[in-house]
């Protein structure tokens, strides 16, 4: 195996910072693959002055950043199936040279997924905040873990994990996402670093369309969390039976028991859908992330439980579903603490 790792370039309509990237890239001693993500003819002269630099690989018709990745994917492994790893860089000056290095040593001193994270540190655009927070936000939520930023296009992937990479579906920016829900919940190690952040000129030379890719970026989280979302669909309507008919008799302890029966049940289902889906490499350490974080909205749930139906004498049923929708912001605030720890302690 060569110890070196390639870049990878996904690239539609771009200007002449592609020449000046891929120009200081060469320079810095790394092999190139760029990818016309079907450009047009008007493009052509940026990519002919880019092929002394790299590995140009064309194709007509426009299919969107996630297709462009699988497509430079497949020709490294077919090509460069020798090499250590590849990192993902975008052609519009949102990654400095220097950051891509960092990546480039962490993934060979570690030989697994790192993941780039912009500090945010100067002004975002609006659009770019408002559409990175809410993916947080929810990502959060469907996945279980908190990641600072996770739109960021610089990473770096070790070459053995391309067929992984083939097989997630998404040929936009929704792709990116399913690349992390991917990692997430199949437990596959990975580290991140952090990055600068360059917007120039506001952003203005993206490509994402807002209500669009936003759109299919949150179906595939929504994807990501359907588990989750099954799992606590059974624990309302589990509570609720348990309570009504099950346990109907038992009196003061009635909601208690049905609620451990029904946070048994739910957590149980959940576990086996994860093993069955998406084949965790950790199982127990899935179980047991799960069940802390069950418990934690166990009592979150029972709180709010026992307040509503002491003032408001509601059903058991809709105590629990105001309770759920009443827990989604601390529950957020628990998974973003524990996040931010773990990205702090790796330095």
């Amino acid at each position: 195996m060569i110890n070196e790792n390639l870049i990878l370039i996904p690239s539609y309509q771009p200007d002449e910072t592609l020449y000046y990237l891929s120009k200081g890239l060469k320079e810095a001693g790394f092999n190139i693959v760029i990818v016309d993500d079907g450009s047009g003819p008007s493009f052509d002269n940026v990519f002919t002055s880019v092929e002394e630099f790299a590995d140009v690989l064309r194709y007509e018709t426009n299919r969107g950043k996630g297709y462009a990745l699988r497509y430079g994917f497949n020709y490294i492994n077919e090509k460069y199936s020798d090499y250590l790893g590849l990192i993902t860089v975008d052609g519009d000056g949102q990654h400095l040279i220097k950051d891509i290095k960092r990546v480039d040593l962490l993934l060979k001193e570690k030989q697994k997924t790192v993941l780039g994270l912009r500090s945010f540190n100067v002004k975002v655009p609006f659009k770019s905040k408002i559409g990175n927070g809410l993916s947080k936000f929810t990502q959060s939520l469907a996945t279980e873990k908190y990641l600072s930023d996770n739109q960021c296009g610089l990473r770096g992937f070790l070459v053995k994990d391309i067929p992984l990479l083939l097989k997630i579906k998404g040929d936009r920016y929704e792709y990116e996402m399913r690349v992390i829900n991917e990692l997430i919940l199949k437990e596959i190690p990975f580290t991140t670093t952090e990055i600068e952040t360059i917007y120039e000129n506001n952003n203005a030379k993206t490509h994402f369309r807002p209500l669009l890719d936003t759109f299919l970026i949150q179906k595939s989280i929504f994807y990501a969390g359907l588990i989750s979302l099954i799992s606590l669909v059974l624990e309302v309507v589990s509570v609720t039976l348990f309570s009504l008919f099950v346990y109907k008799d038992i009196g003061t302890y009635n909601l208690e028991l049905s609620m451990v029966t029904a946070f048994a049940i739910s957590l149980l289902t959940k576990v086996s859908l994860l093993f069955i889906f998406y084949r965790p490499r950790h199982k127990r350490k899935v179980f047991f992330k799960a069940s802390i974080y069950k418990i934690f909205v166990l009592v979150a749930y029972y709180v709010s439980i026992i307040v509503f139906t002491r003032l408001l004498n509601l059903p058991i049923y809709l105590t629990y579903i105001i309770s759920i929708f009443l827990t989604i912001f601390p529950k957020y605030y628990l998974i973003k603490g524990v996040g931010v720890f773990l990205e702090s302690s790796r330095g």
